[in-house]
């Protein structure tokens, strides 16, 4: 049996202060990755690293969490004495501990897999200093295998490293698939969804505003927000009130199955993000599963995943460009469930547990010379 450490974020722990309560995408990855990928010839062993808003130590936080996750990376090494690494990357501020993790393996003679998460690692190199790039110059280097969420970045790699990577996007469990989802805009009340973490990058002002703006043409909506909320955004709305045409519900952070439930319940999925790290989301993948209409933008790889037959893009976020979009799916419904139900086919024949599972097995088995 071949063993793995897959080094990524905790899971099951809500960290109160972490960036969306330390439950993003990356979570919900190492959580399918752990329940999922369960093999013949290998045993993957989990080592969590700290996430911000982990600890609040002020100037002595970087390198507490710094110290804390070699030590974890370490203590994992001697005690599994692993065939493989798995890190799922996420660069920036981790890249030095990602940098002295490849080096051990380099060291020791481990061969390591660098999953590229999240879409701003081109950014991120271009504008790095000599020393961030020579650390991703010896990272990437030194990789055996390396996956890449988007399909530009393998092209990035391609170029500029003159290094092959493998494109592994982020996937939906099939357990949790819906082969029925249920029909949506049957009634005369649009039904909106946003989740995820509520921050001016991700559009949520201009969505409110741009449901106001509809209300005032007596076209009835209710929006509903699920996730954890910056204080600029909870103050913003806060002042907003509801009117018989726009109605607005907060969940606030809530258990995924619950969450899923309310992907079902609503028409569209409106995802208006101007994140810089914006990569494949999961929220989108869970739209694309029960069949929503769904907004967004072309930012990171989301127009990698959808094209514009199934779905809406914004050439700009606006309060304007948002509204114009849902009125545009108001008034041709038909055409809107079309585009829905295509990109509930492109996820069914790309982005499930059992697809990535029989790549990854070939990727672990290059890994270690299967």
């Amino acid at each position: 049996m071949n063993r793995i450490i897959l080094f990524g974020p905790p899971v099951n722990t809500n960290i109160k202060n972490g960036y969306g309560g330390g439950t993003g995408g990356y979570t919900r990855n190492m959580s399918v990755y752990l329940n999922e990928f369960k093999f013949d010839d290998f045993k993957i062993f989990p080592v969590f690293h700290t996430i911000n808003g982990q600890f609040n130590l002020g100037v002595f936080t970087f390198p507490i969490r710094f110290i804390i996750d070699i030590f974890r990376i370490i203590d994992s090494i001697f005690r599994y004495k692993p065939d493989g690494i798995h890190c799922m990357a996420q660069y920036r501020r981790a890249l030095p501990r990602e940098f002295i993790f490849s080096l051990i393996a380099k060291i020791i003679r481990i061969p390591f897999l660098y999953e590229i998460k999240a879409g701003a690692f081109e950014d991120s190199y271009s504008n790095g200093n000599r020393i961030y790039k020579s650390m991703i110059n010896f990272v990437v280097k030194n990789s055996k295998v390396i996956l890449c969420e988007g399909k530009s970045n393998i092209t990035f790699l391609s170029r500029k490293f003159q290094k092959k990577a493998y494109y592994f996007p982020n996937i939906i469990k099939d357990t949790e698939l819906v082969e029925s989802p249920v029909m949506k805009l049957t009634s005369a009340i649009i039904h909106i969804l946003f989740v995820g973490y509520c921050y001016k990058d991700k559009g949520v002002f201009e969505l409110v505003e741009a449901c106001k703006i509809l209300s005032h043409e007596n076209i009835k909506i209710h929006l509903t927000f699920i996730g954890a909320e910056h204080i600029d955004f909870t103050n913003y709305i806060e002042k907003q009130h509801s009117s018989p045409s726009f109605r607005i519900s907060r969940i606030g952070k809530l258990p995924h199955d619950e969450v899923l439930k309310y992907f079902e319940q609503n028409d569209i999925y409106c995802y208006p993000t101007m994140h810089k790290g914006e990569g494949h989301n999961n929220t989108i993948n869970e739209a694309m599963m029960m069949s929503m209409v769904i907004i967004t933008t072309k930012k990171g790889f989301l127009n990698q995943i959808l094209d514009d037959s199934s779905a809406y893009f914004l050439d700009e976020v606006s309060a304007e460009s948002i509204a114009e979009a849902i009125s545009l799916i108001d008034n041709d419904r038909k055409t809107a469930i079309k585009k829905a139900k295509k990109a509930n086919s492109i996820l069914k024949n790309n982005f499930l547990s059992s697809h990535a599972k029989k790549k990854i097995h070939l990727y672990y088995k290059e890994l270690v010379n299967l």
